[in-house]
């Protein structure tokens, strides 16, 4: 529906609002040699059976095309999914085996194999069109790895508000795993691109062989007309910064009648630039490797071919298209200590899990008022912001393929959370939410 449509506008797979807004032109919907969208600033887009909110937040977005929006727009509660981008950051989690069996692999190409589908693994999910809400300054969120929680420790903090920034670090006994978070995303009217400027770096712990990460971009279309679908395409890049060998992936590009959507397809390449082994399959289904023309890079006839990597089955009926990973780990909670700026005890987020949509408006506007004024307080006062869990590293040695520290700072992990740190924290806990979140840095000022 329109309603729909319009109510996504502002969505994208990493779930943020940080916008470059190009100018459209005026058109029916072609594109411009600049690449821009050739679409109107026209509020008079048929409204006929959109509620008088949605109405008036099409009127705010109508009157912000070709203008900043960075923090001109609050996103109403019926338009998002109960989750914080924070959860979003941690659904790469859900398949923590492939990294581990990337550890234990003998063969250096089947090293880089396994970490390439784990890399793909967290596109299955990436189709949900709802967005999640913005992290609050401070805002943690915490996992334990694997279906029975025993695999590895996983933490994100939100370490930057505007710009927004998101920081996460993960530790297995084989790996470990972090990133930095900071996407930027270009408005062209009916669609929106999705540029993933991060850093990301995992480390086998078997090998000592580190390898960086840059993903391939995301955009989406319908925004404003028609049904809103996410295609993904571009280049994975995987680089073995020890050994020099390395994985380029192809997110194969939609084309014409759905034609190549969800295709993948590379190669790994060792240390002289030699294809080593094929990876393809679908990003929203599964991927597997086989033997390869050392030439061409072509699979060749009749190799075995290994299947490393399944998406779950989706839950029937979901309202929000998410899978059984967001409701048994990230908003779940098998009871226990938890820090009191969790994700999950958000109590907009709780509410809405609930589908008590009122009550989570009621809760995202307090929580937004009170982060405004606490940065009124800290600029009064002179205080300064320091997240808990990570630290700026101003002696970063970048590689040469990562972006600068000026595109994204140079945060790196700092410790996990002592068990004094932890409040206990119910199995059931929405009805508690409200009391027990607290990112806050003055926690006892209203």
């Amino acid at each position: 529906s329109l309603v729909e449509s319009v109510g996504k506008t502002l969505t994208t797979a990493m779930g943020y609002e940080e916008m470059e807004v190009v100018d459209p032109n005026a058109g029916e919907g072609t594109e411009n040699a600049n690449g821009t969208a050739d679409w109107k600033n026209n509020t008079s887009l048929d409204r006929r059976g959109m509620s008088e909110e949605s109405k008036s937040f099409w009127g705010q977005i109508s009157q912000m095309i070709g203008s900043d929006v960075t923090s001109m727009l609050s996103v109403p509660v019926f338009l998002m999914e109960p989750t914080s981008v924070l959860q979003k950051m941690a659904e790469i989690m859900e398949y923590p085996d492939l990294l581990t069996k990337g550890a234990k692999a003998t063969e250096e190409a089947e090293r880089m194999a396994w970490a390439a589908a784990f890399a793909v693994s967290v596109y299955a999910s990436a189709e949900r069109t709802w967005k999640p809400f913005n992290p609050i300054l401070g805002e943690t969120f915490q996992l334990k790895l694997g279906k029975d929680y025993e695999d590895g420790e996983y933490i994100a903090e939100q370490v930057s508000h505007h710009p927004p920034i998101g920081a996460a670090h993960a530790e297995t006994p084989y790996w470990s795993y972090d990133i930095v978070s900071c996407p930027k995303t270009k408005f062209l009217g009916n669609t929106l691109e999705v540029y993933p400027v991060g850093r990301t770096r995992i480390k086998y712990k078997t090998t000592g062989e580190e390898l960086a990460m840059v993903p391939p971009t995301s955009k989406a279309y319908n925004l404003v007309l028609g049904k809103i679908w996410v295609d993904t395409y571009g280049e994975l890049i995987i680089e073995n910064i020890t050994n020099k060998w390395k994985t380029v992936i192809e997110f194969v590009p939609c084309g014409y009648f759905g034609g190549g959507r969800y295709t993948v397809k590379g190669n790994v390449f060792d240390a002289e630039g030699k294809p080593a082994l094929y990876i393809d399959g679908k990003w929203n289904e599964g991927v597997g490797y086989q033997q390869c023309d050392r030439e061409t890079g072509a699979p060749l006839a009749g190799s075995e071919r290994t299947e490393m990597w399944a998406a779950s089955k989706k839950p029937e009926g979901d309202a929000y298209g998410m899978t059984n990973f967001v409701h048994t780990h990230l908003n779940a909670w098998p009871g226990g200590g938890l820090l009191k700026s969790d994700s999950r005890l958000r109590p907009d987020r709780a509410a809405l899990e609930l589908e008590k949509r009122a009550e989570a408006q009621t809760f995202k506007h307090k929580l937004e008022e009170k982060q405004r004024a606490e940065k009124t307080k800290r600029i009064e006062s002179g205080d300064g912001w320091t997240p808990r869990w990570f630290q700026l590293n101003n002696d970063m040695e970048l590689r040469d393929f990562e972006y600068s520290t000026e595109d994204c700072p140079p945060w790196t992990f700092k410790q996990f959370p002592e068990k004094g740190d932890l409040v206990d924290v119910k199995q059931d806990y929405h009805e508690s939410a409200e009391g027990t979140f607290s990112p806050w840095q003055y926690p006892d000022e209203e």
